[in-house]
Order: C-alpha cells, then structure tokens, then sequence
C-alpha cells in the first residue's frame, strides 16, 4: 500500500511539472475590437475570417502567444480576445490581414496602428483597437 501511495505522489508530481511549452501561457487577457471600412473593402466573405491578432514577446514578434480568437460583431466590426497570454512582461500586439482580404482595387488593406508594445498585470485584460481602411 506505501509502495502505491508513493508512486502516485511520484507521478502526480511530474505529470505537473510544466515543460518550455508551459512557460509561454499566462493568466492574462487582450481584447478589443477592429473597425471595418464603410465601402471600399472586396467581400468575398466574412473579412473578419481574413484577420489576426498577434500578441508576441516583444524580443520575438513572431512567436504568437496566447489562444486567439477573431469573430464578427455588431457595427461593421470584429471583436477579438487573446486569453492565456503571459503577464509582468513586455509584449508587442499587432493586427494582420491574410493575403486573401483586398481592397476593392486589388490592394491589400491598411491596419492601424502600427505593432505596440503592452505590459499585462497578472489575471489582467488589456484593451487595443485596430482600424482597416482601404485607400485614403
């Protein structure tokens, strides 16, 4: 029976020791929203399908953090929230459009602004807006 009782601590103890992979969630939140244009944007579908948030260690903008979700809301908007993302560090948030997302022109959008850097608190939730337009 102690020989049973000690190899469950045993496992118990490194089935919950995390690994590098583990260092890079955290308890904090981002969220906000992303204005649409008007007119001016081609819809072949929903362009909110066609978009990303990243939140990065600023040290490594393209190692994306985090679980992120991007959905369409009221308003010609999208709202996005990125949870498990890591606090007490300095982290760079950036929006991105995939290539498949174009102007009614042929060129791709522009999204403002431009990648800024954040520090989150722990169990906090951080706010960042992005705007895409389409010609000037």
């Amino acid at each position: 029976m102690y020989r049973i009782a000690v190899a469950a601590l045993i496992l118990a103890a490194t089935g919950c020791a995390t690994t590098g992979a583990g260092s890079r969630e955290g308890n904090a939140t981002v969220a906000g929203v992303i204005k649409l244009p008007e007119s001016g944007l081609a819809q072949a579908g929903n362009p909110c399908d066609q978009l990303r948030v990243i939140v990065a260690h600023a040290a490594r903008p393209s190692e994306a953090l985090g679980h992120a979700m991007v959905k369409s809301s009221r308003g010609n908007r999208c709202s996005f929230t990125i949870s498990g993302v890591p606090s007490n560090t300095d982290l760079q948030i950036s929006a991105a459009a995939e290539s498949g997302l174009k102007c009614d022109n042929g060129s791709a959008p522009a999204i403002t602004p431009e990648p800024s850097t954040i520090k989150m608190v722990n169990y906090g939730t951080g706010t960042k807006d992005f705007t895409v337009s389409c010609g000037a």
